[in-house]
């Protein structure tokens, strides 16, 4: 079933839009929720609440993209359900990466200035001055929250690469941001 397949049943508002959702795009938002999550039952949960949502917003809006927009959806009510949760059951990776970016912002927390509206428009712009597997790349440990090994794995180089390639982006994103005055 194509997307606009898909978006068509649920602006029919036939019931079969969530079972085709879940047969289609289900292992992804449940592989997206638990790489934040860390959890097989919080990512759950959160990916149900993300078909409860589209069902919600379909209609009145019609996504040109379906997958980025359910992949969305699913991504901020994880990101919600661990705020929600104790710090201390926190993933390692989802962790690790927003130190990361700590270290570039220079904000004290990034989860809240990485949402900020101008700061993710300046990151927007600087992500479209890169090639694409670079950009790729970033997306996948920033905001997919994928580790290192996956990301290798999806675009066939090594572990190091991916370290390299991530390093050397944090870097020209500090000097955008830099020059943008966020630093």
């Amino acid at each position: 079933m194509t997307d606009e397949e898909l978006i068509g049943l649920f602006w029919a508002r036939n019931e079969d839009a969530i079972r085709q959702t879940d047969r289609q795009y289900g292992a992804y938002c449940r592989s997206l929720s638990r790489r934040i999550l860390a959890s097989a039952e919080d990512a759950e949960e959160c990916v149900n609440d993300g078909y409860l949502t589209l069902w919600q917003r379909i209609p009145p809006e019609r996504p040109r993209q379906f997958l980025p927009f359910l992949a969305q959806i699913v991504r901020n009510l994880s990101l919600d359900r661990l705020r929600r949760n104790d710090a201390q059951k926190r993933g390692r990776a989802l962790t690790a990466s927003l130190d990361e970016l700590r270290q570039v912002t220079g904000r004290g927390d990034p989860e809240e200035a990485v949402s900020a509206a101008e700061l993710s428009a300046a990151i927007n712009r600087f992500l479209r001055t890169l090639p694409e597997q670079q950009c790729n790349v970033f997306l996948r440990r920033y905001y997919y929250f994928e580790d290192r090994a996956e990301i290798a794995k999806r675009y066939q180089i090594s572990a190091a690469a991916v370290s390299v390639s991530l390093s050397r982006t944090r870097g020209k994103l500090a000097a955008w941001l830099k020059k943008e005055g966020w630093l």
